[in-house]
């Protein structure tokens, strides 16, 4: 009988439970094996020929985006930047609160029916002034001495009707000619005389630079002395909007005995750009420009020219001398020419306390003393590089100005490239919001509208208000600066034209000839008043006004480049379509 096995004691044989582990079979060991098995993953033996196949890393890679959670993130991240893209809205531009072409006089202009006053649609993102009230820009020393040289550039054609100034032009030793023209505006406008901010600004002696070229093609154009059939006097200062210019007409640019035959405007460019006002109130503040020169100068012809084609927004700070590079189209310098305004010569105020408050002045001045000495010496240094820049932008002569230029220049030269390239619609969409990059397209930014179709707007007002005017007739400069592609769609000639409106050297020359081409005809035209009868054949006012770009030649300069590969169109106007009431244009 056998003995029984010991309480606790433990079996000596473990060659059975051995073979239960390493048995072939085992559960435990197939799915191991299941686990790390990639032969489910293609479907097939993994050989070597099949491991560098371009099935299977595609499908390797996908198993491991597919398992990876950072990847689902971007998968998510993606895929709602593109839904945002496809539901981003567009907003409606150009909204006009009232219908303004048939107003007759400043006291029909009005702002109770304005549907919005910023160009973003809103009323508190821009920095708009009143139209309807002149504004100056007195608390710039730059815009007193520009809206002085101006007031200096009058005197010298003042006289009374039928009538030669008399007031001797220091430069040439005697009178100048009888006034034909005035140009009213801005920026564009100043630059047309060579000026920038009262200051004239050429090249060093001997070179070709391109502000000289552009005094030189004014002068030749619109100076008499200088062989030019129509005298004329350009009356702008940078950065002027509409109200500014209403102020200045107010105050010695217009007086009694100044009478030029046509007032030519162009002003508004600065409202949109600079101001970044709405389309309605850039109309409002040209028209109330319009009927301050109709009241005061009733007899004279107004052009308005088209505000030029412009594709980009310019900043708000006040402008300086660096600025003027935009107008120029090479690495040259430039440097300002002597003074422009005699010393003695004083711009007399219209307010009935002038004296009262100089002499207040006078007096304070006395009570606080004679002012502090000059600091002896050269002016401290700036402490780092930015200090130094303001210093230079600030410079209005000498080697500071220069390099703020250079500086200028390169950097719109960066901004403005593919330019040329770039198509600007009429009717272009607009989305508020922009990704602030393609590969983050939900993140978004604010965005401006697109300037052109602003632009195109409000000259298709201006051609409807002066459809409705005699004596006021309308210019448009589009096809000098811009080809039509048809369609609506445009491009910018950029060696004519900055994206922000402002010509070059070739640009002025070719947009004053086709300006002489029109003038020629004006000049010629008897004034139309309403007690006239206005002619109703081809040669009645308002019919054949149209240039046909042949008559006016560009100024006879050796160097002077012309406009290779292009012949542009001449500049439409609102009389093609007085006379066809079923025009879609007007």
């Amino acid at each position: 009988m056998a003995t029984p096995l010991a309480s606790g004691s433990a079996p000596t044989d473990d060659s059975d439970l051995e073979d239960l582990i390493t048995k072939e079979g085992s559960p435990s060991r197939s799915a191991s094996a299941a686990k790390f098995n990639l032969d489910k993953i293609t479907d097939h033996p993994v050989t070597t020929h099949s491991f560098l196949g371009p099935f299977y890393l595609l499908s390797y890679t996908c198993s491991l985006c597919l398992s990876s959670r950072l990847s689902k993130c971007i998968l998510i991240f993606f895929a709602l930047g593109l839904i945002s893209t496809l539901i981003n809205p567009t907003q409606k531009t150009g909204i006009m609160g009232a219908d303004y072409s048939a107003i007759q006089s400043a006291y029909d202009l009005s702002l109770s029916q304005v549907h919005h006053w910023c160009i973003s649609g809103d009323n508190d993102s821009c920095a708009c002034e009143d139209p309807l009230e002149p504004q100056h820009r007195q608390e710039f020393k730059s815009w007193n001495a520009a809206h002085k040289a101006n007031v200096a550039e009058v005197s010298l054609y003042r006289a009374l009707y039928g009538e030669q100034p008399t007031t001797i032009d220091v430069d040439t030793g005697k009178a100048r000619p009888g006034i034909d023209v005035a140009f009213l505006g801005e920026s564009v406008v100043e630059a047309m005389d060579g000026r920038w901010l009262g200051k004239h600004i050429l090249g060093k002696d001997g070179e070709n630079q391109d502000f000289r070229r552009i005094d030189k093609t004014f002068e030749k154009f619109f100076r008499k002395e200088k062989g030019g059939t129509v005298e004329g006097v350009a009356l702008g200062i940078a950065g002027d909007t509409a109200s500014n210019v209403l102020w200045r007409i107010q105050h010695d640019e217009m007086p009694y005995d100044f009478n030029p035959k046509v007032w030519w405007i162009l002003i508004g460019m600065n409202d949109l750009t600079r101001m970044q006002c709405s389309e309605e109130i850039v109309v409002l503040g040209i028209l109330r420009v319009v009927e301050e020169i109709r009241l005061r100068k009733p007899d004279a012809k107004i052009v308005i020219n088209s505000l030029l084609p412009m594709i980009n927004y310019q900043g708000r700070g006040e402008l300086t001398m660096a600025d003027a590079v935009d107008f120029t189209a090479r690495d040259e310098k430039a440097r300002e020419r002597t003074r422009e305004v005699p010393a003695s010569f004083r711009v007399g105020g219209k307010g009935e306390n002038d004296d009262e408050k100089r002499h207040h002045h006078v007096r304070a001045l006395k009570e606080k003393g004679p002012p502090p000495k000059k600091r002896d010496g050269p002016p401290p240094k700036p402490r780092n590089k930015k200090e130094r820049e303001r210093m230079e932008d600030k410079a209005t002569k000498g080697p500071d100005l220069e390099k703020a230029m250079e500086r200028k220049k390169k950097a719109l030269k960066k901004q403005d490239k593919g330019a040329e390239k770039k198509v600007f619609r009429d009717n272009e969409k607009y989305h508020p919001k922009k990704p602030i990059s393609p590969l983050l397209p939900m993140i978004k930014k604010h965005q401006l509208p697109p300037v052109w179709p602003a632009v195109h707007l409000i000259n298709d007002k201006l051609k409807e208000f002066c459809a409705k005017h005699d004596s006021i007739t309308f210019f448009d400069a589009t096809s000098i600066f811009a080809s039509d592609e048809g369609g609506g769609r445009h491009h910018m000639y950029v060696d004519m034209i900055s994206p922000r409106g402002h010509p070059s050297p070739q640009g002025f020359a070719a947009w004053e000839g086709m300006i002489m081409s029109r003038l020629h005809k004006l000049l010629e035209e008897p004034a139309v008043s309403k007690s006239m009868p206005v002619e109703t054949d081809d040669q009645a006012m308002g019919s054949e006004h149209v240039s046909d770009g042949k008559e006016a030649s560009l100024p006879a300069e050796k160097n002077a480049p012309l406009l290779p590969g292009r012949n542009p169109q001449s500049p439409s106007t609102d009389d093609e379509h007085k006379g066809d009431e079923g025009d879609d244009d007007v």
